[in-house]
């Protein structure tokens, strides 16, 4: 994201304090603008002067009088969306933007809207996570040590389903609020993450970021909106936090997305068992005319979107996957160095939807993508582990690349290993197939018996 000293207007026009009401009004018709910065010599900043200030006023009063002296003064490197935040807050429509003590230039709200509206949810007014993602690299790269605070609301597609898309944004834009209300500017971050996800990166120690993400999550559940009879339910899960000495700015960028995929893997191993309940459906048990059992082939998770968002230097990329009538969306970002970086993150994004399928306890984690080609056709394969209580399994998976898509193929790679490796989690707690007690051992056959002992 831009800094004031990209956005800023370097030409400024001030005036003194002890200048009379008539000067200001000449100096702000005259350059079209609706406010001046009220200074010593162009040295020292001591106040405001608004148009609306000068209304009524006598035009021989002295500036100083009129002034205002609650304004906001930045350095030139300051992120525009800070400044906006801090804008925000104070209500204020202008920032002094001041080197070394010196004013250099002026920026007014009209020009960042176009830079806020890259960078802000116009939904809930939070940042988007570019800004996340610049505030914790800057905060590494000064060799501060962070928290990753990732909180995912549980079943919020019932909402949009049950009660329409409206109330589905009024959940988004209280949850945003509710965190907003609990967040400290001097030492947290936070944004809307993706989809129904909201992060927070903080200054806070692990302990305390642990006992600040449950405090954000009690604060959501508190949340009461008319016309919604339902509990507004959250997970959180948190990485980092540990205070290990200093490293190398060029490895922020890694740093943070290690802390973000563990932080969203707690996250999914902490899910709670109701919102796994709907998920559990055992399959059913079909009697063909021969007397043999067919069994229903169990639901497997499938590809519904992939999205792409590309800069030159970083990649986002969202996959929604569907089993059923469920939909399981999940993002991962990263800086984008060529496709291959991409793919990985297609593959990344697509593990963190299947876990959000499984039941409380497991997720999905990739080790590694390899892109070759065999028999003149190109083909992606995904290496994912099953991690589990007390257990991890690894499985590979692979998928033709078809009309020139290695997205796609990524992301079914990853399917191909994910609906192998879900025969693997308990009988309880996955979609299993039923199994074959309600019909007489008698009408088996022979053949059968044996495919049956072999499954």
């Amino acid at each position: 994201m831009k800094t004031l000293k990209e956005v800023m207007a370097p030409d400024v026009v001030w005036i003194s304090p002890s200048a009379r009401a008539k000067t200001a009004i000449i100096l702000l018709k005259g350059h079209g603008i609706d406010a001046l910065p009220v200074v010593y010599s162009h040295d020292s900043v001591v106040g405001m002067i608004y148009c609306s200030s000068l209304i009524g006023e006598d035009p021989d009063r002295l500036v100083m009088d009129l002034m205002t002296k609650e304004y906001i003064a930045l350095p030139p490197n300051t992120p525009v969306y800070q400044a906006a935040e801090m804008m925000r807050r104070n209500g204020n429509s202008h920032v002094l933007v001041v080197d070394s003590g010196r004013l250099v230039g002026v920026v007014s709200r009209g020009d960042i809207v176009s830079e806020l509206g890259k960078s802000y949810d116009t939904l809930t007014g939070l940042p988007w996570q570019d800004a996340f993602r610049e505030w914790s690299i800057d905060a590494l790269d000064r060799g501060h040590e962070i928290s990753v605070i990732l909180i995912d609301l549980d079943l919020f597609g019932k909402f949009n389903k049950k009660y329409g898309h409206v109330m589905g944004d009024n959940v988004l834009k209280a949850v945003a609020g509710a965190l907003q209300a609990e967040v400290d500017a001097e030492r947290d971050f936070l944004c809307r993450y993706a989809g129904d996800e909201f992060a927070v990166a903080s200054y806070r120690k692990s302990g305390e970021a642990n006992e600040f993400g449950a405090r954000l999550i009690d604060r959501v559940r508190k949340i009461q909106i008319p016309g919604l009879p339902e509990e507004i339910g959250a997970t959180f899960g948190m990485a980092g936090g540990r205070r290990t000495g200093g490293r190398e700015a060029i490895h922020s960028a890694a740093t943070l997305d290690d802390l973000i995929t563990n932080a969203s893997l707690n996250c999914t191993l902490s899910k709670p068992h109701r919102d796994d309940t709907a998920q559990i459906e055992p399959a059913p048990v079909a009697v063909t005319g021969d007397g043999h059992i067919r069994r229903a082939e169990q639901s497997r998770l499938k590809i519904q979107t992939i999205r792409l968002s590309t800069s030159p230097t970083e990649a986002t990329a969202e996959v929604i996957l569907s089993r059923n009538e469920q939909e399981f969306a999940h993002s991962s970002s990263g800086y984008a160095a060529g496709g291959r970086s991409v793919i990985r993150l297609v593959a990344d994004a697509a593990a963190g939807a299947a876990s959000k399928s499984f039941a409380p306890g497991y997720g999905i984690v990739v080790d590694g993508v390899v892109n070759f080609e065999a028999d003149q056709r190109e083909i992606v394969t995904v290496i994912a582990t099953l991690v589990g209580p007390g257990s991890s399994t690894t499985h590979a998976g692979s998928a033709v690349v078809r009309r020139s898509d290695p997205y796609r193929a990524a992301a079914a790679a990853l399917l191909s290993a994910v609906n192998r490796q879900a025969a693997l989690i308990p009988r309880s707690e996955a979609l299993t197939f039923a199994e074959p007690t309600a019909v007489d051992e008698k009408l088996l056959g022979d053949e059968h018996k044996a495919e049956t002992a072999e499954q």
